[in-house]
């Protein structure tokens, strides 16, 4: 694995038994997936391609049917219970789309803080210095002692994320993080990523079907029927996208260790191309190019 490695994915598969047929099927189908260290990426697809199955094997709560997961030095896809609850708590963190699933309600926004560090095993110590860092960095400190009820959406989803941080997690997975906030505060969350990621050097993955994290993140993974199928980046990588409508993107397809590759569909209508491709070297250029040709 390279220095800058954090994630390595290599032929995951997931599958589940339909109870009431005794039929298997296949979430995921080979996912072959690589993460770098302090970056910010999202992966998106259309309902059923396998994003949340994905997220719950990269966060441990899930094992993977086959398949290799490699996460910050530690095999997670052959951790035992013991293994997975050390990574879960140490490792990585969680934001949901739902705030009930981050937060307690009948707890206060503080005390919601100081479950999940007190779960952790942060020192006690250090515990009300963290809250008070965190709640001012997600621009609550002000409703520290308000419950989840008392929150908006945006202020909840905030209030979440300042607990998913509580553990000072090295990869922060968001499944859908604003599914359920306006087009104002989901633009707020996205922002808030995007500076925890610069500053903090904090591995982000978004898991969405929402196309403004496409254009906002340096990278996005596109799944499909429970394959990467492509990848979206961003053409200036070294720059902090600020706007998710102006932001300039290259689209890559995917080389699984078969040598396979899924040509964008986009480009199969433009070009007509639909059975057969001829691969034309250019020697001067070393440049491969695809034309379309009929089979006979």
């Amino acid at each position: 694995m390279s220095n800058n490695g954090f994630m390595r994915l290599e032929q995951v598969t997931k599958n589940y038994k339909d109870p009431a047929s005794d039929i298997y099927f296949q979430a995921l189908r080979g996912i072959d997936l690589k993460i770098k260290k302090g970056t910010l990426s999202s992966i998106i697809g259309p309902s059923g391609a396998g994003k949340s199955t994905l997220l719950n094997i990269m966060g441990g709560m899930t094992k993977p049917s086959t398949g290799t997961i490699i996460i910050d030095e530690l095999a997670v896809h052959s951790l035992d219970e013991s293994g997975l609850n050390y990574y879960r708590r140490n490792v990585a963190g969680f934001l949901w789309q739902l705030p009930e699933r981050n937060l307690l309600p009948h707890l206060t926004a503080r005390e919601n803080i100081l479950y999940s560090m007190e779960v952790a095993g942060t020192a006690r110590e250090e515990r009300e210095t963290r809250v008070k860092e965190l709640m001012t960095s997600v621009g609550l400190g002000a409703r520290m002692d308000h419950k989840l009820g008392q929150l908006s959406g945006g202020e909840a989803q905030r209030c979440s994320l300042a607990v998913a941080l509580a553990n000072n997690p090295k990869l922060l997975l968001a499944d859908e993080p604003t599914g359920e906030l306006d087009s104002e505060t989901t633009i707020e969350i996205i922002s808030y990523l995007q500076e925890l990621n610069r500053e903090q050097g904090t591995t982000i993955i978004v898991v969405t079907h929402d196309q403004r994290f496409e254009r906002m993140t340096g990278q996005s993974y596109n799944i499909l029927d429970g394959t990467i199928a492509g990848l979206r980046r961003s053409i200036d990588r070294d720059k902090e996208i600020k706007d998710w409508r102006s932001s300039q993107r290259e689209e890559i397809s995917v080389v699984n260790q078969f040598g396979q590759v899924k040509i964008p569909n986009r480009i199969r209508k433009k070009y007509k191309i639909t059975e057969y491709v001829r691969f034309v070297e250019d020697l001067e250029s070393k440049r491969v190019y695809l034309e379309p040709v009929d089979h006979e």
